[in-house]
Parts: structure tokens; sequence; C-alpha cells
């Protein structure tokens, strides 16, 4: 694709930061008029979230942010507006971009929550869910609103017990005057409802608020049996016909489990397809021999006709001919006999067949009848999935369904819950998962109730605890909180745009913003702590990558840097494989696997929960009842840690002046608050004498030998930590407790390398095998019972490791590519063999994604 002479482009944060740091595209990002990021929130994610913060730096040009789940807003806005001022005084505008915040708190469809249980479905009140304990404690969320059934549901409740803070108008007084009841004079009125109890949080009066709330649950009734003990495979298509009884689709259920979906679709399918089975042998079985004669007769027609016409062709009988054609015409079966005899019964779908348009979901299904024919049989009955290894055609189509309510029901992973236009009348969230939240109960909640046909939307909980249900409504959405952006691979991509760019001034600029202004720089001491940590870092990151024959003396990029950047999303595994191939060590490795081993030591994290001294055992047990799976990642070679560990030498030795600088220079800002301990109450500021032996003369004399170890907390520094010991047992999982000042000591900031796979307390703890037993035997199977990962993550665990086996290979092959064309003085003997061996082991490994999954994923 052109992207030069596209007007709009729609694209993901990733592809548009590429855009923004290539120096070949620098003239087409300056004509970039508007952005609009859609999902703003996700800058606050854990993984992949910093890439939304440095393109909304990166960008200049005026931009919308939208989103339903910031609490916030505020400082987002005032963080915006700095960026802005920093831009305008660095290229010398007269005034900066104005900055809004615009809210909207009122939705245009009301939530009804329901409990599902024995074919019901059971009014959930929030406040039903609380009690006067919790409600005082944590107060009501700003983001809260009730739809009118639950306003007057607590109104009842309030007047019941005699609460009168305020007094609320009767329904009639309050909306007899109006022609039409407006949504908005209902929100008003629920406020007036709401108010009452806020009231009664802010007096305390906790036993008030308990009478209220034991009124309003429902989950205390003997009548309830929630959850409901059943298997999930029956539970779900009673649930399924529950909604269809009560008109409540379409409807998106959202789970966790990639598994999880194509279950639940499955066991809805077969419920339909069994009693299409059981109709046609019973209601309708006298209906289809019926036909089946017919059809028999019509059959012996048509071929007696055909001897017919056989027969008198050449000879002039034209009045009887037409004759027989009439009657053949007539000897056929209507679209509902057809349908009776071999297609979908109505009652054995869910697909909306009468409203839908034909033409269109034929195509639809016609794109996928050949290449998915499963997913072609679950949607003949209306049913479908959604999940991240459902890829292009097969997800457009199901989404193109869904839209056009053919579709009626899709069981979904978080893929449908943002980014996506897809509303619905129901939303349901059947079982827990550690990965929803009040933020994705919000975001996915969101879906429920159609604009302009749904007044309210439905949200239906099955088997997920009361306790965890109370805790995704009534909890506030989380504030935007992004992480540090600092990392030796950005610096890189920066080092690389100002080298190559047309327009000097302009990368400088945009360097400097995103260098500058972070995010969580909101308050004076953190701003002044991230920009001391920023100047360091970019200082001593020069340094390091000079010495690694990444940069030059000029700052340009030489050598395999290029490899580095490609693979900057694996940092600083990417940093460590650049430094290996500089030292040939993969000219040495002829060995495929052992290849492929080292790279999954370096590339994957995926640990065992048990610890290696305590494992010997497990280990050789593990080793002789699987014959297929190494299931344990065994140490590297000697050879091997001799170079990794010469590598993180290095880090240590340029970081560890990095660490002291920071403290150093924070040191000279502080207002000696560091000398106070605060549970003790010794402050090391004053000179008194304390007699030998006693705590606060240890304390004194250990802080005594501190003015050498400035980077050493003054909480650690009595235990006699010094810098030199902080620094020789380096762990990157204890980060910057040890230290005077909370540093990002993340592996992006400083890049080691824990090839043993240390926890918090310094004990070595064995990686999966799942890449390297992958590579070996290619089966989904195998890493399901072996290395015993769940189905759901089959696939993500095995793509993650392919891609960064992809972008090995697509670098060295650009290098190799841009070598050929040198005439002289090229590197084909040092690249080569390097570009062979990956461009082999990437293929390889292709080749079984695709056998286990992609091929799979179709029947």
């Amino acid at each position: 694709m052109d992207i030069e002479k596209r007007r709009i482009l729609v694209t993901l944060p990733e592809c548009l930061e590429m855009l923004l740091l290539s120096p070949n595209y620098q003239r087409w990002c300056q004509r970039i008029r508007y952005c609009i990021f859609d999902e703003i929130h996700c800058m606050s994610g854990d993984i992949g979230s910093d890439v939304w913060e440095r393109i909304m730096l990166l960008i200049n040009c005026p931009m919308i942010g939208l989103s339903a789940t910031v609490n916030n807003g505020e400082s987002l806005r005032c963080w915006i507006e700095n960026v802005e001022k920093q831009r305008s005084i660095l290229s010398k505008t007269s005034e900066p971009r104005q900055v809004y915040l615009i809210s909207h708190h009122e939705r245009l469809a009301d939530l009804n929550k329901y409990l599902y249980s024995n074919r019901q479905l059971y009014s959930l009140h929030p406040i039903g869910l609380m009690n006067g304990k919790q409600l005082t404690s944590r107060d009501i969320p700003k983001d809260f609103s009730l739809s009118p059934c639950e306003t007057l549901r607590l109104n009842e409740a309030i007047q019941k017990h005699h609460v009168h803070s305020q007094s609320i108008p009767t329904l009639t007084e309050y909306f007899s005057p109006d022609w039409i009841i407006e949504r908005s004079k209902c929100n008003k009125y629920s406020n007036l409802v709401s108010n009452q109890l806020k009231d009664l949080i802010t007096n305390g009066e906790t036993s008030k608020i308990d009478s209220i709330c034991s009124s309003l649950s429902s989950t205390t009734s003997n009548q309830i049996s929630y959850p409901e003990l059943k298997p999930m495979s029956s539970l779900i298509h009673e649930f399924v016909l529950t909604l269809k009884e009560k008109n409540l689709l379409p409807c998106i259920v959202f789970t966790d489990s990639r598994s999880l979906c194509e279950e639940l679709a499955e066991s809805v399918t077969q419920y339909f397809e069994k009693l299409e089975n059981e109709l046609r042998q019973t209601k309708y079985k006298s209906q289809i021999e019926a036909l089946e004669k017919l059809k028999t007769q019509i059959e012996k027609a048509a071929k007696t006709s055909n001897r017919c016409d056989n027969d008198e062709k050449g000879n002039d009988k034209s009045s009887k001919s037409q004759q027989t054609n009439e009657d053949r015409n007539q000897l056929h079966l209507s679209g509902y006999e057809e349908n009776l005899l071999n297609g979908i019964l109505d009652e054995c779908t869910l697909a909306n067949r009468r409203s839908c348009d034909r033409e269109l979901v034929d195509q639809l299904i016609e794109r996928v009848s050949s290449r998915h024919p499963r997913l072609v049989r679950y949607l003949n009955r209306g049913v479908a999935y959604h999940h991240p290894q459902l890829k292009g055609r097969s997800r457009s189509v199901v989404e193109g369904l869904f839209r056009n309510r053919y579709a009626q029901i899709i069981f979904s992973t978080w893929t449908l819950a943002l980014g996506i236009h897809m509303p619905t009348k129901t939303v349901a969230f059947v079982k827990d998962s550690i990965h929803l939240d009040a933020l994705q109960y919000r975001q996915s909640s969101g879906r429920a109730g159609r604009r302009g046909f749904d007044v309210e939307g439905n949200i239906v909980f099955i088997d997920i605890s009361i306790s965890k249900i109370r805790h995704l409504v009534i909890s506030t959405i989380p504030d935007i909180q992004t992480h540090s952006l600092i990392s030796v691979s950005l610096l890189m991509r920066l080092f690389n745009l100002y080298s190559n760019a047309e327009d000097k001034e302009d990368a400088i600029y945009r360097s400097l913003i995103v260098l500058q202004c972070p995010f969580n720089a909101q308050t004076e001491l953190t701003r002044r702590l991230i920009d001391i940590q920023t100047r360091f870092h970019c200082l001593h990151t020069l340094d390091f990558l000079y010495r690694l024959n990444l940069i030059n003396n000029q700052g340009d990029l030489i050598g395999l840097a290029g490899i580095l950047m490609r693979l900057h999303e694996f940092e600083p595994a990417n940093i460590l494989l650049t430094y290996l191939i500089d030292t040939r060590l993969f000219h040495q490795l002829n060995d495929a696997e052992e290849i492929v081993h080292l790279l999954a030591c370096i590339f994957t994290n995926l640990s065992w929960p048990i610890v290696r001294q305590s494992s010997e055992r497990s280990l050789s047990i593990r080793q002789n009842l699987l014959r297929n799976s190494k299931v344990f990642l065994r140490p590297v070679s000697a050879e091997i840690r001799q170079r990794i560990e010469s590598y993180n030498s290095l880090v240590k030795e340029i970081y560890g002046f990095y660490i002291e600088n920071v403290a150093r220079q924070m040191q000279s800002f502080n207002n000696n608050q560091e000398y106070l301990l605060p549970f003790s109450n010794v402050s090391f500021i004053q000179s008194s004498d304390y007699d030998n032996g006693t705590f606060e003369y240890y304390l004194h004399h250990h802080y005594s030998q501190q003015s050498k170890n400035v980077s050493i907390s003054s909480f650690a520094g009595p235990s006699g930590l010094t810098h030199e010991q902080f620094m020789s047992n380096y762990n990157p999982t204890i980060g910057s407790w040890d230290l005077a000042y909370d540093l990002d000591l993340s592996p992006r900031t400083i890049p080691y390398v824990d090839i043993d796979a240390r926890d918090h307390t310094n004990s070595s703890y064995y990686l999966n095998s799942y890449a390297l037993d992958f590579f070996r035997h290619g089966s989904e199977r195998l890493l399901i019972s072996e290395n015993e990962i769940d189905r759901s993550e089959t696939y993500n665990f095995a793509s993650s490791f392919f891609h960064s086996l992809a972008s090995i290979k697509t670098s060295l092959n650009t290098i190799v590519e841009n070598e050929m064309k040198q005439t002289k003085n090229n590197d084909m003997k040092f690249f080569k063999p390097l570009n062979e061996k990956f461009l082999n082991i990437e293929q390889n490994f292709s080749r079984k994604i695709n056998d286990s999954f992609i091929k799979k994923e179709f029947y």
C-alpha cells in the first residue's frame, strides 16, 4: 500500500509509531493534520501500553482522544497541555494549541444487571450487593448510575426505612407536567434518589444502609441457587434458550479462555443438531415421509419426461411437449418443504433468517465455506466465536454477520470489548478470570444497548462469584498510570531518526518532547527524578552502545544496530542477541536445536512454579515419563554462559555508575528527608553522641560509611550493604528496593539479562521449554499435556516466539541484500551463513505453526 497517497489512514499504534520513527516517512508525518486515538485508556495497560504515550508525544498535530473508561481525565488534559506548551517553546510558535476535556456521563441505554440460574434471570441491584461497612469505607464511584427500575427500587427501600434527608417528589409530581418523559429528566430523578443514599454514607449511618442493602439484595433469597452446579455444556444452551424466550438476543458472551469460546459454541450447536434429529423423528416424521415419497415421484416423473423429450426430438409435437413441461414445473418441492426435508428447522437455529440481508449473508458465508467448515456449521445455527486466533477473513465474516443481525450469539474473548463497533442487546460474563477487572467489565458491558434499537441493555453473570460481581459493579475505574518511556532501544531509534532525517530540527524537537514530557512526571519530585534519570540514562547508554559497536563517535548507527531496532519489543533480549552475534557465537553453533534452545533461554520467560534446588527429583521423574518434550529448559553451556556474563558485566559496570550519578544528583536537591527514619524517628543529621552498643549508635556508625554508597537507602545501609555488593549481586526482579530513590531499573532501562531466572529471593527457577519442544514435535496437544500450557494460550506463546524468529530472519535478510549491493568490503562471509541458519529455523517453525494451528483451525 502506498501510504503517501492515502488521505485517511486507519492503523494500529505500533504501526503508526514505526512511521513516526522512520526517517523515510518524515515528510509524510509532517503532513498529518489530525489524529484520533480511540480507546485512549489503553496507554495504561500492562503490555505494549507505552507505545500509546510515545506516539502521542511524537506526533505533532491536533489530536482527539476517545474513551468511555478514563477516571483521571483532568490529569490527562494537564499532561497534554504541558506537552503542547513544550512544543510551542521548541518550535517558537506564538501560542500553544488549546486542550479541552469534554466529559459525558450519561448512557444512551440503561443497563440492567441479572444473575442467571435454573432457566431464570434474577434482577441484581448494585446497592443490594453491598453493605453499610463497604459503602462507608469505599463510597460510590463517580461513574455510578442506576437504571429507572433500579432507581424505583432504591427509592422504595429508602422510603420504607423512613429516610428523609431531603424531600423527593413522587413520580406523578415530578413527571406529570411533561408530555414525554425524557432520559435526561429520568437521570436527574435518579440523582435525587442516589443523593439520599450518599447522605447516609457521608453521615456514617451504617445500620440504615444495611437495612436498605438487605431489602434490595436478591442473592440472599433461598429461592435462588447460584451459581448453578451444572456442567457448562448443558448450562450454556439452557441460558441461550432463556435469552431466546425472553427476546434478549443478540448477545455477546465474554470469557477469558479461547478454548472455552470454541467449546461453548460447539455445545450450543450440538444441542440444536440433536434437537433437530429428534424433531425429524417425532414432530415432523409423517411430513418428512410424505415429502420423501413426493420427491421420489418427482424424480421418476423427471426421468420419464427426459425420455419423452429424447423420443420426440425432431418430431413436430410441440403442444404435447408444452403440456409435459407445464406438468414438470408443477412437480417440485416448495422452499418450506425443501427446508423441512434437507435444511435447518426454524426451531433449531438462532439465526435471524427472515429480516437479514440474505444475499449478503450468503456472500459472507461463502467466503469461509471452503476453508472453515466448522465455523460455517456454527454460523448456520446463528452461533459464532471470536478470539485472537480467528484471523482475517473468518473474523470479518463473524463480525459482518453479527452486525447484519444474522448471527445472534457470539462467544468471545476480550477482542470484542473495545476498538470495534459491535453493539448488542445483552452482554454475559461466564467464568471468573484474573483479567476480568473493573476496567474490563466497564469496557465489555458498554456493548450492551444498541443505539436506535434498545432502550435498555442487559448484563448477565453466569458462574461468577457474588463477591467478584460486587467488585466489578461497585469498583471505581482505575486511573491512567503509564510506565517509564526511557529504554535503550528507544534511544537507538531516536538516533536513527536524527541521523537519517532530512529535517534535522524536526527530529530533534520530536525526540526532546518524548524524552522531556512523560505522563508520569505529574509532581515536582517525580518530574525532577525522571528528568535526572533521563539525562544520565542517555549519557551512559551512549557509552554502552559505543562499546558494543552499535554507534560510532558521531552517534550514527553501525554494525548490527538494525537487528536491535527491529527487535525493539523484545528488550533486552535484542541487545544480548546482537552481542552474541557479534562475538560469532552463532557461527560456531551448527545444531538447529542448540540455536533454538539458546533463543528460548533469551526470548521466553514462562516459568515453572518450582525452584531448581527443590526440583531435581521432579525433573528426573518428568524426564522419565515424558518422551516427547524436554519440559524444562536446561542451563546454557559453560562457553555460552561465559559470553553472557561478559555482556552482563559490561551492563553492571556502565549502569552502576548511572545509578550512583542519579542518586548523587538527587541528593544535592533533597531537603534532608532521607536522613529521618520514619519508624524509629532516628535522625542521621543530628550530631548527638550515642553510647556504644545502642541501636542508634550502630545506625550512625553504618551511616557514616554511607558517604561512599550514596545510592544505598538509609534503610538498607545499616545492614552493611554497599553499592559494590548491590551491583555484584544485581537482580532485576528486586529492582530499587535497597536504593535511596525509586529508580526505574526495569530490563528496558538496565539491559541486564538474568540467564538464571532468579526470583526476589535470589532462588533460580526453571523455565518452560515450550518453544524448543514445539520446534521438535510441532504438536499443540503435547504443549497442553506435557508443558502444561492452557489450550487458550498455546497459540499466543508459539506465535510470540515465532515473531522473534521472523524478525531476526527479516533483519538478516535485509542486511544480506544490502551487502550484495556493495562492490567493495562487503561482509557476506559473516552474514550469509547466519542468514541461512535462521532462515531454515524460521521456515521449520513456521511450517509447524501452520500445520498445528492454522490448518487445524479450518476443520
